[in-house]
């Protein structure tokens, strides 16, 4: 395995994706890539409301809130002495996880999941389940 997707959403799952990715890249004879991944969904633009904003304050925030997300996950690859780079993407999140793990060359997407039950799953969707099935890679799922 030499390149390894890892998205985080900046809950307190997070952490325990990021070990998860550690502990796998532990496990490979030579150091993987490491890709810190977090997916902001699109501010909604209704009918010309993000104009008064502006794109610049809405990239900023963007990247803040994305750096905030990657923060704690990013400490932990850094005390385990893996490099990583870090990447803030936004639209739809398990397509733009997908996609970045296709242009990436990803062997591996490790991400959590946050245990909503068959129920609501069903209803809502999962990120997670439509992740696995949109990419052509593993996807190793972290439950909460």
């Amino acid at each position: 395995m030499s390149r390894i997707l890892i998205a985080v959403d900046g809950s307190s799952h997070s952490a325990k994706v990021a070990r998860a990715a550690i502990r796998q890249a532990a496990e490979c004879k030579q150091a993987p890539e490491l890709h810190l991944i977090y997916v902001h969904l699109p501010v909604p633009t209704l009918g010309g409301v993000i104009k008064p904003i502006g794109h610049e304050a809405l990239q900023r925030y963007y990247r803040e809130e994305g750096e905030d997300a990657l923060r704690r996950a990013k400490t932990l690859i850094d005390r385990a002495k893996l490099r990583c780079t870090t990447h803030i993407v936004v639209g739809p999140i398990a397509q733009s996880l997908v996609r970045e793990a296709k242009k990436l060359k990803c062997d591996l997407i490790v991400m959590g999941t946050h245990g909503m039950g068959a129920m609501a799953g069903m209803l809502l969707g999962s990120v997670a389940a439509r992740t696995v099935h949109l990419t052509p890679c593993p996807v190793m799922l972290i439950r909460d």
